[in-house]
């Protein structure tokens, strides 16, 4: 990436300011997922509410980010307060909307790169939503993995490009897309579930899912590398954990996500190093 990335035209800008009130707005939704799928409930209705006071939140009170700073953290009904995370979770959305827009969308043909983004960030958002599941020790949902798990197989038999590193050197093309998508599900797989099995504890449905889905929409060449990095840090976080109880607010999607953003912002150099044939 170069500092022209960040010299943009009024277009551009325009761009970049949708993709933040986008990504926030999907942060918002996540908040919704995180607490309600784990209970069983449904995300349509009841519409968004205070949990305290059950009064549905006005649509001028539930604008990302601002909102909570505007209303100082609390509803504006019954003052009971509201969770820093709802603005946090909103935040990191919305930066991680905007990043992926400027690094990947910008440097790339515009079909080709909405796609690119787009498939990134349904991986991104999953293991955000699945992280913070599990920060609040609940058990995380299989559910929840599955719409992306159908994006990451299916995407990528249209488009080759979205896994700039290809499982073999062999061809493009939906083959290659089938070839590439198994391959790295299987490997995402077997190191997922050998590490879910052996330090568990089985709850840590994360420890499974969060590889698995990286091995798919990534490669298994990814899966294979960052797995090492986050086992560590895994492990690192609960030989913390015997003091502290903050590592157990972190669920192993939150290093997936830092992991996996990591490598995509790598994806130009790693396509240079392994090009796809043509």
């Amino acid at each position: 990436m170069t500092l022209a990335v960040f010299a943009l035209t009024a277009q551009e800008s325009l761009l970049a300011v949708w993709l933040v009130a986008l990504g926030g707005a999907i942060g918002s939704f996540l908040n919704v997922v995180v607490y309600r799928v784990p209970a069983g409930m449904s995300l349509i209705q009841p519409g968004s509410h205070c949990p305290a006071c059950k009064h549905l939140i006005r649509w001028h009170d539930n604008v990302p980010v601002l909102s909570w700073i505007v209303l100082g953290g609390r509803c504006r009904d019954c003052g009971a307060a509201i969770s820093v995370r709802y603005l946090v979770v909103e935040a990191v959305s919305a930066a991680l909307f905007l990043v992926l827009g400027l690094v990947e969308g910008l440097s790339l043909e515009s079909a080709a790169a909405a796609a690119i983004v787009a498939y990134h960030l349904v991986l991104l958002c999953t293991l955000l939503a699945a992280g913070l599941i599990e920060g609040d020790q609940a058990r995380l949902p299989w559910r929840l993995a599955l719409p992306a798990a159908a994006v990451g197989a299916i995407a990528p038999l249209f488009g080759h490009y979205l896994r700039p590193v290809p499982a073999l050197v062999a061809g493009g093309g939906p083959l290659a897309g089938l070839i590439d998508g198994a391959a790295g599900l299987a490997c995402g797989a077997a190191i997922g579930l050998g590490w879910w099995r052996l330090v568990g504890p089985a709850r840590l449905r994360g420890l499974m899912i969060g590889p698995a889905l990286t091995g798919l929409f990534l490669g298994w060449q990814a899966v294979a590398v960052l797995a090492l990095a986050v086992m560590a840090v895994h492990a690192a976080t609960r030989a913390l954990a015997i003091r502290w109880r903050w590592p157990d607010r972190v669920g192993p999607g939150l290093w997936w996500l830092a992991a996996d953003l990591a490598w995509i912002l790598a994806r130009e150099p790693l396509a240079r190093c392994w090009p796809l044939p043509a």
